[in-house]
């Protein structure tokens, strides 16, 4: 397995919920071996395999899920 970290930063998160929801749509991705998303930073820092999911995968399910992938 070929684990890469990525931050992707995140616009119009504003509580605890969006950080959840912006979480579980990276991390119910096939390939997402963890995200961790702060409010505070804006940002999701992923670790993933790039064998099964790419970067521009995690960033649409980001933006399916109502946010902002910058």
């Amino acid at each position: 397995m070929n684990i890469t970290q990525e931050a992707i930063r995140v616009e119009g998160m504003s509580c605890g919920h969006c950080v959840m929801t912006v979480k579980k749509a990276i991390e119910s991705l096939e390939g997402v071996k963890e995200a961790n998303v702060s409010l505070e930073d804006k940002k999701a820092v992923v670790e993933y395999d790039e064998k099964k999911v790419e970067l521009e995968d995690i960033r649409a399910a980001v933006k399916e899920a109502g946010y902002e992938p910058v």
